[in-house]
């Protein structure tokens, strides 16, 4: 407990004149958020000078937070449209400022593998590498499922006010409920999914079955999953909130090679699906040979993340597969058009 940081905050409410039982009220306040080593918030004033941003903007942020957003939509590799939606330079350095401040360094349940340092795509795969039998759920509509009062009762339990809990997560938001385009999204929803993420791993545990989950893809392991196993893990999910895609649900037994989070794994050999890289060469090649304005038109492609949608997919490519040369020329070419 840092009493130094008390006696400066009682001494600065002393100076200004507070009542004696605000004093006490703050003092409360105080010694739950330090404990919870978070910074120190009262008001929507002192929010607004933390942040940087006027408190007449703060307010139009917190009850107006759609003004603040562009959406765009982008093809899905499987057919149809993904929603984006994006926070404009003003909100996401808000959200930027709670991601640091607040957020970063919470703990963050082991069986969690998405937006966690240190762990990946490949770390979530690798755990599963000896396994005979595979079960594979997915979570539909995982940022969006994710609704502002569990945001909310999450910054209470760190100590914030009712208040101050609301305008934090209502900052975090659009439409009241998680986003995939805000910087905030992946850690808190990691953070509100630690009680299910506990549960899951424990039930696992109990029945010698190994547990990952990255972002919304959940993946089971052993040498032998029941059925009944299936069906109360699913229970589980559906009863904290969640909803899950039956079309994606799996369960599997060994032939030779498995697919987990998009990495193709055999023993303790991983790669790439051939498929996922041959589209993307397709891509590639088009812009090689006919230059990007020309393949974007031909194709009527709209998103303006085109370009670092494919950097992103060849970077992914080359964490799984380094030594892949012509993944590492295609890289070359993509940051040569960026700059």
């Amino acid at each position: 407990m840092d009493k130094k940081e008390i006696k400066k905050w009682t001494n600065y409410f002393l100076d200004v004149g507070l009542k004696d039982e605000y004093i006490i009220e703050y003092q409360d306040l105080i010694t739950n958020l330090i404990k919870n080593d978070v910074p120190v918030i009262f008001e929507i004033d002192h929010l607004s000078k933390l942040v940087g941003i006027n408190v007449s903007t703060l307010y139009a942020m917190i009850f107006s937070t759609e003004k603040f957003y562009r959406t765009f939509e982008i093809p899905k590799k499987n057919g149809g449209m993904r929603t984006i939606t994006t926070p404009h330079k003003s909100l996401k350095l808000v959200q930027k400022w709670i991601h640091h401040n607040i957020l970063k360094h919470k703990y963050v349940h082991k069986s969690a593998h998405g937006f966690v340092k240190n762990r990946s795509i490949i770390t979530n795969a690798l755990i599963h590498k000896e396994s005979k039998v595979f079960l594979q759920l997915d979570i539909k509509n995982f940022f969006p499922s994710i609704p502002l009062n569990w945001i909310i009762n999450y910054f209470y339990k760190l100590g914030y006010s009712k208040k101050i809990s609301f305008y934090l997560a209502k900052l975090c938001c659009y439409e009241d409920s998680l986003c995939q385009g805000a910087p905030t999204s992946p850690i808190l929803s990691n953070l509100v999914f630690f009680a299910l993420d506990k549960k899951l791993n424990h039930y696992a545990d109990k029945n010698n079955i190994i547990y990952t989950r990255y972002a919304d893809d959940i993946v089971f392991s052993g040498d032998n999953i029941p059925l009944s196993f299936k069906n109360f893990c699913i229970f589980l999910i559906k009863d904290f909130g969640f909803k899950i895609n039956s079309k994606k649900t799996k369960l599997k037994i060994e032939v030779g090679q498995n697919i987990i989070t998009g990495i193709q794994i055999k023993d303790s050999d991983i790669w790439v699906p051939k498929k996922y890289k041959k589209n993307l060469t397709q891509e590639l090649y088009y812009i090689q040979k006919y230059g990007l304005i020309s393949h974007i038109s031909k194709r009527r492609i709209k998103d303006p993340n085109y370009v670092y949608s494919l950097l992103g997919k060849v970077n992914f490519i080359l964490s799984v597969e380094p030594g892949n040369t012509k993944f590492l020329e295609y890289k070359n070419l993509l940051n040569s058009i960026i700059k």
